[in-house]
């Protein structure tokens, strides 16, 4: 069975970048293209699609005003709508979820990442029955919008070796360096569990204090086998916090942080973390 995917992006180079991934790993997907969002509404009132992929950031009418569009008529209301772009601050994700965004895909992106959005889309409404891309895979272990289900599992001081012991003792992840985080004037000393375009997964020493959910922090990341690799002042926040054991005297907490505005050297940079690391 085709699966029909509108592709909207002003950008020609992305639009071909995603229809090389989605022949390659989706090969029933039947693809068209938008170089706007005028475009796509005249595409969408003549021809039905099972998906619809749409960058945010367009001349005349925006992906955001594409999505309202889309979620207001009821011919379309139910096209599950991925929104691909590099616009990563928390409040482009609540107005896209408050539009009605079934997920959130940040720039730049790896196939992987691009094909779990796709297929987790595809699978919940019921075009395909099973997802194809494994979960070690993933960009990360939470989907972009998970920030507001409050699915997941911070902490200053400690050895990084004795983290890096503890990690691998009870979990055996593979790890992606070392992150020191600043929060209120306090360094906390992490290893980084994953990490992605959009997103990473930090391991620390349980702390009297630490960051809540949403408040915002600074970060250097380090790759930790690569000179002149770390990433200073990188912005984030809190998306959720949890102890790693199930019992009140747990020794170590993981964290999802999300970044903020990622500058173009740093995106770049992560990016280079990120193929490094998987």
């Amino acid at each position: 069975m085709k699966i029909r995917i509108l592709l909207c992006d002003d950008a020609s180079f992305i639009r071909d970048l995603i229809k090389r991934t989605l022949r390659k790993f989706l090969p029933q997907s039947e693809i068209t293209e938008a170089s706007d969002g005028k475009k796509a509404q005249a595409i969408l009132n003549r021809q039905a699609f099972d998906l619809i992929l749409s960058d945010w950031e367009m001349p005349g009418m925006s992906g955001e005003e594409l999505l309202q569009w889309v979620r207001s008529d009821e011919r379309l209301s139910s096209i599950p709508f991925i929104m691909v772009t590099s616009l990563g601050g928390k409040e482009h994700i609540v107005r896209a979820v408050q539009a009605g965004v079934s997920d959130y895909l940040g720039k730049p992106f790896t196939a992987e990442e691009l094909m779990h959005k796709v297929h987790k889309a595809l699978v919940k409404a019921g075009k395909i029955t099973a997802p194809k891309v494994e979960a070690s895979a993933r960009g990360g272990p939470f989907s972009s919008l998970d920030i507001f289900s409050g699915k997941t599992d911070i902490v200053p001081g400690g050895s990084v070796d004795a983290l890096t012991a503890l990690v691998k003792t009870k979990e055996s992840p593979k790890l992606k360096g070392t992150a020191i985080l600043h929060w209120q004037q306090i360094e906390y000393k992490c290893m980084i569990k994953s990490v992605s375009i959009e997103d990473l997964v930090l391991v620390c020493k349980r702390a009297d204090q630490h960051p809540g959910v949403f408040e915002e922090v600074d970060l250097t990341l380090s790759a930790g086998n690569q000179a002149g690799a770390a990433m200073h002042n990188v912005k984030a926040y809190i998306h959720s916090c949890a102890a790693m054991e199930k019992r009140p005297d747990a020794e170590f907490m993981q964290m999802q942080l999300r970044f903020l505005e990622l500058t173009d050297e740093q995106r770049h940079q992560l990016s280079l973390l990120i193929v490094e690391q998987t």
